[in-house]
This record gives C-alpha cells, structure tokens and sequence, in this order.
C-alpha cells in the first residue's frame, strides 16, 4: 500500500497543483511547456504583450516529533495576467533568492521571444532578483523589466530633488503621491539604467515612505 503525505504551503500567489500535465523533464521545463500551451492554447491568447512575474516563497516543514526544520526556497514565474504557473523549481531554504535565477528565467525567455517574436514581453519581480545578470538577460532578449532595488544612500540623495517637491506641493489632510527618475548606475553595472521613484506621503502627517 501507497501512503501519500501532503504538506500545505503558503505561497504569495495562489498555486494550484494536478497531475495531468505530462510527464517529467531536464530540458529546463520547455517540453512540459510546450505541452501546457497546447492543453490551454495559452498562444492563441497573447496578442500584444506579455508579463512574467519572478517570484519566491519561503517555506518551512518540521518533520514529524523531531522538530527538524527543512527550508525550501523555490524559485516561481506566473503569468502577470491570469495569474497561472508557468514555471517552478525547489531549491533549498539556505540559498538567496537571486541563486539561479538567470538559469531559470533564461530558457522561458528564450522560448517565449523566439514564438513570439514580436510582442512586448515584461518582467517584474522584487529586490532579491534586482542582479545585474536578470538585467542582462532581459535586455538581450528584448524584455523590458520592472524590479525593485533596494534602498541606499544614493539613491536617496537622487531622490531628494523629487521629495522637496513633495513637502512643497502636500498638504497635512491629503495623501501626496510623486514620481519621477533618474539614472543610476551601482558599482557592479555595467551602464547606467533608469530608476523610477515613487514618494508616498500619507495624510495627516504620517512619516514618507
């Protein structure tokens, strides 16, 4: 007799899981692809754009009374519009976000500028995928792409510009809101790229964020 354990795991994105979608692969998931796309006719959809959401899930199991902890990291993209899996990979709990992530991402790039030549492709994903190599690989297959980066020095200073228009423009019983941009470039860049800065200031006199 075949006893099947579950274990129930949180993820930001609702993830639904069956066993009808083929079999398994080590051609980095572009097979199993393939036959996604021609279950769902996912490329009969897509017209004008389309957009990846990177993502990563922390999880945790604790096996049984021994209270060992098992982390598992795994690297996810979705569709940025219906929502769907399109591709997944386990890795474990210790790794940083970023680990292997130009190797996940690049096959699904690839795969998807070499269909659909040209749509507009568009990535977006947090600021642990914020890595020179994702910005590389983007660029090279001509996807645009929108991460977060993670706060510092510098770009505060570039932002002040944009945060005195602020205090100057607010009032005490609204919300204010600006954007704007500027180039930047970290240390480990190879060129400058565009930021774009959003300054939210709540009402009534809440600290900025």
């Amino acid at each position: 007799m075949v006893t099947i354990s579950e274990k129930k795991m949180d993820f930001k994105s609702n993830l639904k899981i069956n066993f009808n979608g083929g079999d398994l692969t080590s051609d980095s998931g572009m097979l199993l692809f393939k036959e996604f796309d021609s279950q769902i006719g996912f490329s009969q959809v897509i017209k004008d754009s389309l957009n990846f959401n990177n993502d990563d899930v922390d999880h945790s199991l604790h096996e049984n009374e021994d209270v060992v902890l098992h982390g598992y990291h795994p690297l996810l993209m979705f569709d940025g519009v219906t929502g769907e899996l399109i591709k997944a990979e386990l890795r474990a709990g210790n790794v940083y976000t970023s680990r292997r992530a130009v190797r996940f991402i690049g096959p699904v790039f690839k795969e998807y500028r070499k269909k659909f030549k040209e749509i507009q492709l568009h990535l977006r994903a947090d600021s642990g995928f914020a890595t020179p190599g994702i910005y590389r690989i983007a660029e090279e297959h001509n996807i645009s792409y929108t991460i977060r980066l993670k706060a510092n020095a510098k770009l505060y200073d570039l932002a002040k510009p944009f945060l005195k228009k602020l205090n100057q423009n607010s009032e005490i019983s609204k919300k204010q809101v600006i954007y704007g941009e500027f180039n930047y470039q970290a240390g480990s860049w190879d060129k400058n790229r565009k930021v774009i800065v959003k300054i939210e200031k709540p009402a009534e006199g809440c600290p900025n964020k």
